[in-house]
């Protein structure tokens, strides 16, 4: 039988997170290889709204740190990603009914602005300019519409964008290859893939998205873990124009957007309690009726139904155990490890799409307390 193959990182998880972390670890010189059991982007990082935000509505929750962390990583991908990030213009349109009156949206939007160094602009929109800046739109009852900057993005085509620089530094990525088992021997990890392949591997990254569990189950000896609750967000691509980027709030006061996407409206997400297989989750019907409800609520000139969605998905999120409701448990990435000084094991839990650079440095960090880096390289300068 062949010696197995030596590597200095097992990346295991082909979501933005995963190759995050192979182009960090790449870049600092060391032998990576990602393991993806579907394709890369094929879960959650190719399933979100596809904004590239500060996460206005974190600051309902005084999630200060990471909103101010967000917009810093924003305005670093509007450099390193412009042809995959955009800067755009969101509206919120407030009505007299909503539980955010225009004046608590207005202070948000001038503590989002502070928090994003300026580079978060935000305006009040005159009156007699409400349907040129979105046609269409339900203005009975409204008393404010509302704008501000944020981004968006194509999130499949950044994680494969992200994914292809990991490989031009030198990483290998597997993909349609399962992660079966790994065990520590001596100074390795002995990992068995499918198909058939067995590589050692001095450092294991556990970066399986909602089957971050699932995949310590199979890891001898057990590392660390931290109890969580997967809540699934759905979104609908329906068959309607879209002129803008809008931000509302749906009728039990969470937050839902409609965005311009593929010639129509993507609009979303929910947040539903979730468990079983992830790779069987799907938009539930209560799911489909709450998203339509809430798109002709503000649009009821051209109003949807069922028949008029051209597609349906669902991403998955991770949070940490929380008593209260998934709007107010925290968005940081948990990043956990066996041995803080020297570790030879680091899972990731939860995170945001717009702070996977800078997570995946804090795990490049971690990684070279056991090896030390190679090269000189920064993520923060490598374009995609």
């Amino acid at each position: 039988m062949p010696e197995p193959i030596e590597v200095d990182v097992l990346i295991i998880g082909g979501g933005i997170y995963g190759v995050g972390i192979a182009q960090a670890a790449a870049s600092a010189g060391h032998s990576v290889l990602l393991v993806e059991q579907q394709s890369i982007a094929s879960a959650t990082s190719g399933n979100s709204t596809k904004l590239i935000h500060g996460g206005l509505r974190y600051l309902e929750s005084m999630q200060l740190g990471l909103v101010y962390e967000a917009l810093h990583e924003r305005e670093l991908l509007f450099k390193l990603a412009p042809g995959l990030v955009s800067r755009e213009w969101f509206y919120i349109p407030v009505y007299r009914y909503n539980r955010r009156p225009a004046w608590l949206v207005k202070l948000g939007l001038m503590l989002y602005q502070a928090l994003s160094l300026g580079r978060s602009r935000f305006r009040s929109i005159p009156r007699n300019q409400w349907h040129k800046c979105i046609p269409g739109l339900n203005t009975d009852r409204m008393t404010a519409l509302l704008a501000y900057e944020d981004g968006a993005t194509d999130d499949a085509e950044l994680t494969r964008a992200v994914a292809a620089s990991a490989k031009q530094l030198g990483a290998e990525i597997h993909q349609h290859t399962s992660f079966v088992s790994a065990r520590r021997v001596g100074d390795f990890w002995l990992a068995q893939l499918s198909p058939a392949a067995e590589f050692k591997a001095t450092i294991l990254i556990n970066a399986a998205g909602p089957w971050v569990n699932a995949v310590r189950e199979q890891i001898t000896p057990a590392p660390p873990k931290r109890d969580i609750q997967l809540v699934q967000g759905a979104h609908l691509h329906l068959n309607r124009p879209c002129h803008a980027f809008v931000y509302v709030e749906s009728e039990d006061g969470r937050v839902m957007f409609f965005r311009p996407w593929q010639h129509g409206t993507l609009a979303g997400t929910t947040e539903t309690d979730f468990s079983g297989d992830p790779a069987a989750v799907h938009a539930s019907e209560d799911e489909v009726v709450a998203i339509l409800a809430t798109y002709n609520r503000y649009f009821p000139e051209n109003p949807c139904r069922e028949s008029d969605i051209l597609k349906q998905y669902c991403g998955i999120r991770v949070l940490p155990q929380h008593p209260g409701s998934a709007f107010s448990a925290s968005r940081h990435t948990m990043i956990v490890c066996d041995d803080e000084a020297r570790p030879d094991y680091i899972a990731l839990y939860g995170g945001k799409l717009t702070t996977y650079r800078k997570e995946s440095e804090k795990v490049a960090q971690l990684i070279a307390r056991s090896l030390p880096a190679k090269l000189r390289a920064d993520t923060r300068h490598i374009k995609l």
